[in-house]
This record gives structure tokens, C-alpha cells and sequence, in this order.
């Protein structure tokens, strides 16, 4: 009975033994998958960074007036040798924030390596110069100082000359009204922008566009400049004067002498 015992006690001890052996194995096996599966991603990640596959394979840059496609770019830190995963769009959007005039971002992304970006600027009316040195005159009444990296961008923007510190602002706000703004396109048709008097309004101004017309009214007619475009359509001569009429949407052709 005692060997019966035994016998039976080691064939449960054998069997234990060889349940915990194969469960070793399994485990030593599960193990080695996993080293080679991790291998193999490690492998294969690599294989894709060194690899033109991960690079940027287009870039778009849209809404940007005062800053260039390649200013934009540089201060993302982009180009068509960077790493496409290596550019989330919260980074991408932090950096180019710190740009003095960027207040919005919007970055879109697809799988297949294409980032757009596009940008808001804060609208610039023109500059002036103050102190020897140049301002924008932002849309809000603002100023900020252009820094000499920027110097040949206010070419692209009216020259401000001769308004008070009040009068800046009052003219920011004549081409910011609301419903009636005037068109960045139609900005950069300006060449200067110049405070005028009349006998029945002392708070005039003359607008000089690129083309050589030149533009009088008030502040309040600013707005009428979205129709300059519509108004060349018609328009005869070179160098011409207009009287600038907000309530009736027109630009009257009127002798240049009469506001001399």
C-alpha cells in the first residue's frame, strides 16, 4: 500500500514538474515573439525615417500678407527635408504664434506627408514714420515697430504721412468698419495716404493709388474704396481725381484743381 503511495505521489510530482516546465517554455517563447516583434518595429520605424518615405511631400502656406510663404516656413521649422511626424499641429501652431502679427493658426494634416497652414494676420493699414523709425498701423489703432529683417516688406503697404496720434487711430477705424472693411487687395493698390482740408471738413483725406489716381473724402467715405476696382471699369483719363461718396457707393470723377 505504501509503494501504491509513492508510486502515485511521484507521478503527481513528475506530472506537476512537467506543467511547470511547459509553462517556462511558453513563457521563454511568448517572450521571444515579443523581442522579435519589438525588433522588427524598431527595424522597420527606422528603416522609415532614414527614408524619403517620412519625409514632407508638400507644404502650403495661405492668409499671409506681411509675412512670406518662407518666413512662415522658417518659423515653423519646415521644409521638404523634415520629418513629417516630427511636426505635430499644436507644435506648429505655438511656433509660429510667437510671430509678432500671427494671432490665428489652422494646420491641416493628411497621412500621406501634406501639411497646409493657414495663417491671420493682424491687418495692416500702412506705416508711417515716427522718430526715425517705421510703424505699421495696424487695423485695431495699433502700432508695432518693423524690425530690419521686414524693412522691404513696407514697400508692400501705404506710406502714412503727416496724422496725429488720434488721427491714426480714427483712420484705423475708418478702414476697419465694421460690415465695410476695406480689402487687403485694395490696400496694396495704395501708394500714401494723406490728411486733406476743405472748407466744410477739416478732417479730410487724400489717398494716392499706385496707378497715379488720386482719392479725396472723409473718413467715413474710406469704405467706398472697395469699388475703386469697379469704378476703373469706366473711368477715363490717367491720373485722375475722385470724390469719394460712401452713402451712394460712387467715386465721381472731379477736376483735380478743385481741391488744390
Amino acid at each position: 500500500m505504501e509503494r501504491l503511495d509513492t508510486f502515485i505521489q511521484d507521478d503527481v510530482e513528475a506530472k506537476f514538474l512537467a506543467l511547470e516546465n511547459k509553462k517556462r517554455k511558453r513563457k521563454r517563447r511568448r517572450r521571444k515573439i515579443r523581442l522579435v516583434c519589438a525588433l522588427a518595429i524598431l527595424i522597420s520605424v527606422t528603416l522609415y525615417f532614414i527614408s524619403d518615405a517620412s519625409k514632407i511631400k508638400t507644404l502650403e502656406v495661405e492668409g499671409n500678407i506681411y509675412y512670406s510663404d518662407q518666413q512662415i516656413l522658417d518659423q515653423a521649422n519646415l521644409s521638404y527635408d523634415s520629418r513629417y511626424i516630427l511636426h505635430p499641429t499644436f507644435l506648429i501652431n505655438m511656433k509660429l504664434k510667437k510671430l509678432d502679427l500671427i494671432n490665428k493658426v489652422k494646420v491641416n494634416r493628411s497621412w500621406d506627408g501634406n501639411i497646409s497652414i493657414h495663417v491671420k494676420e493682424d491687418k495692416v493699414i500702412g506705416y508711417y514714420i515716427t522718430d526715425n523709425e517705421n510703424r505699421l498701423l495696424l487695423g485695431d489703432g495699433s502700432s508695432k515697430s518693423v524690425s530690419e529683417q521686414n524693412l522691404e516688406k513696407i514697400v508692400n503697404f501705404p506710406l502714412i504721412d503727416g496724422f496725429s496720434d488720434e488721427q491714426l487711430k480714427n483712420l484705423a477705424k475708418a478702414f476697419t468698419k465694421k460690415g465695410d472693411e476695406v480689402q487687403d487687395s485694395i490696400i496694396a493698390m495704395i501708394s500714401e495716404i494723406l490728411p486733406h482740408e476743405e472748407s466744410y471738413d477739416k478732417h479730410a483725406v487724400k489717398i494716392v493709388m499706385q496707378d497715379g489716381n488720386t482719392l479725396y473724402g472723409s473718413y467715413d467715405d474710406i469704405s467706398v474704396l472697395n469699388y475703386y476696382l469697379q469704378t476703373l471699369k469706366s473711368l477715363e483719363g490717367n491720373h485722375v481725381c475722385l470724390f469719394m461718396m460712401a452713402d451712394e457707393g460712387t467715386m465721381p470723377k472731379m477736376d483735380c484743381d478743385s481741391f488744390e
